[in-house]
């Protein structure tokens, strides 16, 4: 399978054109490793002079999840994957450490072997890709990388897009990119969109047809999978929360939200002496930062890292990693960060799956679709800055109200259960000799 020489020689352009999610096809980029802190960790993956052990078994998959929201989302399949085919080799590839913590952390004992990708560069990837030879390649959530999937597509593997989404800002820039776009849906076997909005823009962006299929999302799966063994009661012990305090969770919380949040929290513990803030900022690195803000409003608060030593402090901090989730299951109120700023919000089906009131902001591009269902289905409110404090209020001072949208939000996530299955069958479908396409 050979293609064109005037197609190979688009490639470089290609990746300048794609902008936000691919990466120049430059050896120059050997230099961004050495100069950007957070690639020098495996830098010799990066630029594949160490390479992946062989694979053990048969099937071979390779999973690639760029970063942290993309392992969580894929979790459910690759645990999924394991237990279908036991004796399977199954390599999964990140692009940011944390998303390799991650990895280790949550699905480490069913994979055999993480990697961080290496850089876009036909020599580099077509390296690694001669080491794993993978049956099955599955690309997370739409991340383009055209040599490594024209080099998947010469070895006769089979390229599937697994929970596919097409946000806003993506659309426009790939629509940039659509002449050259058509050429790389010619690698995949199947698209496997995460909504009929995600099916309708990649078909808008030249995908065939025939290829694109609307499975659902798996962070719903991954939702429940992730929190059904969670128990309140020893989160409760965990973060030295007594049985009278009624917790506000706000999640996943950016710069100038803060503020909002705790202003609101001032004002309201004045009416509800016992509420206490469980904050929990989005990158756990602005700990100093938040640590100003609180300071600047005379509260009392202890870090999570400190938990041991609480004395009845009404704000935690949470300063760790991988423990927002479970701390959901005590809220009485669970507000969503990243939507009260222009910044497209973040998940709200951990909240929803402990049956709690969800505040969220207006600006949730990057969650449309999970949002609008649960709108739609009474399990959410959007609020703006200015109502944050009256919305609070309201539920607090009604346990009946918050507790009926806490329930109906739960609904809305068990009606979108089933992703999982429908990835799987159209793995199965590939594995066991799907259509494929000559280059």
């Amino acid at each position: 399978m050979e293609e064109s020489i005037w197609r190979k020689a688009l490639w470089g352009g290609y990746n300048i054109l794609l902008g936000g999610g691919a990466l120049v096809a430059s050896p120059l980029l050997a230099y961004k490793v050495a100069a950007t802190p957070r690639w020098r960790v495996g830098w010799e993956e990066r630029v594949a002079l160490e390479l992946p052990p062989e694979p053990q078994g048969e099937p071979v998959f390779w999973i690639h999840a760029v970063s942290v929201g993309e392992v969580m989302a894929v979790s459910p399949l690759v645990k999924a994957l394991r237990e279908k085919y036991p004796q399977a080799s199954i390599y999964l590839s990140t692009v940011t450490e944390t998303g390799k913590e991650t990895v280790l952390e949550r699905v480490g004992r069913y994979i055999d072997h993480h990697l961080f990708l290496p850089l876009d560069w036909a020599p580099l990837v077509g390296r690694v890709v001669r080491r794993i030879c993978p049956q099955l390649f599955a690309l997370v959530e739409t991340e383009i990388w055209p040599n490594l999937l024209r080099s998947l597509a010469l070895k006769g593997t089979q390229v599937v897009l697994v929970n596919g989404r097409i946000s806003p800002s993506s659309f426009e820039g790939y629509g940039k990119a659509q002449p050259l776009l058509r050429h790389v849906w010619r690698y995949f076997q199947s698209m496997a969109m995460q909504s009929p909005r995600d099916a309708a823009r990649i078909l808008a962006l030249g995908a065939p047809n025939e290829k694109v299929v609307v499975a659902g999302n798996l962070k719903y799966d991954q939702a429940i999978l992730q929190l059904e063994e969670v128990d309140p009661r020893e989160v409760l012990e965990r973060f030295r929360l007594s049985r009278d305090e009624e917790v506000i969770v706000a999640g996943s919380t950016h710069p100038g939200e803060e503020e909002l949040i705790l202003d609101a929290f001032v004002s309201l513990r004045g009416e509800f002496p016992h509420l206490t803030l469980l904050l929990a900022p989005r990158h756990p690195r602005r700990r100093d930062e938040v640590e100003s803000v609180l300071r600047d409003r005379g509260m009392a608060w202890v870090l999570r890292t400190q938990i041991e030593e609480r004395k009845g402090e009404p704000v935690i901090l949470l300063d760790t990693l991988g423990e927002l989730a479970a701390a959901y299951s005590v809220a009485r109120i669970a507000l969503v960060g990243g939507s009260w700023i222009d910044r497209g919000g973040h998940n709200p089906l951990e909240p929803a799956f402990f049956a709690k009131s969800i505040l969220m902001g207006p600006s949730y591009f990057n969650f449309v679709d999970m949002v609008e269902d649960l709108r739609r289905g009474g399990g959410i409110r959007v609020v703006a800055r200015e109502d944050l404090e009256k919305e609070m209020r309201a539920f607090l001072a009604d346990e009946g109200k918050a507790s009926s949208m806490g329930e109906r939000a739960r609904g809305v996530l068990l009606r979108n259960k089933g992703a999982l299955d429908r990835h799987m069958e159209l793995i199965q479908t590939l594995l066991s000799g799907g259509p494929e396409e000559a280059l």
